[in-house]
């Protein structure tokens, strides 16, 4: 298996994204379950974890848009992409659609 660095760096930012999250009752980590709330986010998945639904408290302004995160520790990792990246991070959330219960 040869990966590209890219991949390399997104598999580690999937992995580190939500280490720092709360766990729930049950020891999994909170943000893979849906938060209450209007979403306000053009993107209803979160662009730093794409299997997390995106927390209606947690955006971010990004060109004239809202971007949702699933919790606080996607936030500075985000700070960290260039404009290409966010970018590209963004349109995948989006692609994703919206959450299928």
């Amino acid at each position: 298996m040869n990966l590209r660095p890219s991949a390399l760096l997104a598999a580690a930012l999937v992995l580190a994204a939500c280490q720092s999250a709360p766990a729930d009752d049950d020891g999994g980590p909170m943000c893979q379950k849906r938060k209450p709330g209007t979403i306000v986010s053009v993107n209803e998945y979160c662009v730093m974890v794409l299997i997390d639904p995106v927390d209606p408290n947690i955006v971010r302004d990004w060109k004239g848009q809202k971007v949702g995160f699933c919790c606080e520790g996607c936030l500075p990792k985000w700070d960290k992409l260039t404009e290409a990246e966010k970018d590209a991070a963004l349109a995948k959330a989006i692609a994703k659609g919206p959450i299928k219960d």
